[in-house]
């Protein structure tokens, strides 16, 4: 199953994956190099943060401790740059893994070969889930490394569980640009639609924080299951798996159903 189509995504685009994940080691060792000055001013700190208005303090940082090392890796790597960095590469990925042959031109030679729409779809959708497990790797071993260098020896167990529900939630948005592509063969538009309902959902599970009308609807928000500002506290739920997990293999059943029925523009 996983041959030409699948190798071809990798060979195609083996080079980003390897400066995303040299880029995501560096962004480790620059905020575990920072955490001994953070720890000398933890008191300063946390006191500044507890003067911050409390739609800041609420809304995107919750009950982080600056003073802890978990508080520390949560606000500084899970809370905010980690995701980002995780959707822009599964959205962006997902998105022209079909809509970008298209696109191009080149996904009519690709079905012109002994191979089915439904084997396509299968293999593009097959490098989306690798690029997401190698990027939730290359995370995992740059913090566990980085994390006992700076003295903050955070636990492997943790670690993991925070970088398997980064990747399950970066996937989960991938596959949604994923079926857009697959659905409608534009690029630009399942960039889009992920990209905004992923601010949208944002925005939700953050503000259900200061608004209690808005709390009840924060379980409509893949944030909610992520953990939001602090998944490696919040500890690893079979819920939040499950949600995460069963909005991809939804998503993937609509690229095959939307994919497999619709005219590929030439």
């Amino acid at each position: 199953m996983l041959r030409g189509v699948f190798l071809k995504s990798l060979r195609d685009h083996r080079r980003a994956l390897i400066w995303w994940s040299a880029g995501l080691c560096a962004f480790v060792a620059m905020e575990c190099a920072i955490y001994p000055s953070v720890r000398r001013s933890a008191v300063g700190l946390d006191q500044y943060v507890k003067n911050l208005p409390e739609f800041i303090t609420k809304a995107f940082l919750g009950s982080i401790d600056f003073s802890t090392p978990p508080g520390f890796v949560n606000a500084e790597v899970f809370s905010f740059m980690a995701p980002l960095l995780f959707l822009v590469f599964a959205v962006g990925t997902g998105a022209r893994s079909i809509a970008g042959e298209e696109e191009a031109g080149t996904m009519d030679l690709l079905l012109a070969g002994p191979v089915s729409r439904r084997r396509v779809t299968l293999e593009k959708f097959a490098f989306v889930v690798l690029g997401v497990a190698v990027l939730s790797i290359v995370l995992f071993a740059a913090l566990l490394v980085g994390t006992n260098a700076a003295g903050m020896h955070l636990g492997a167990a943790s670690l993991a569980r925070g970088c398997l529900l980064l990747g399950l939630l970066g996937l989960a948005f991938g596959s949604l640009a994923f079926a857009v592509g697959a659905a409608t063969g534009r690029r630009a538009l399942a960039t889009a639609v992920s990209g905004g309902l992923a601010v949208a959902l944002y925005l939700l599970n953050a503000l259900s924080q200061l608004a209690e009308g808005l709390r009840p609807f924060r379980v409509l928000s893949l944030f909610y299951y992520y953990g939001g500002a602090a998944p490696l506290t919040r500890g690893l739920r079979a819920a939040d798996l499950s949600v995460l997990s069963l909005t991809t293999a939804v998503l993937l059943a609509v690229a095959l159903l939307a994919f497999t029925r619709r005219d590929v523009r030439a």
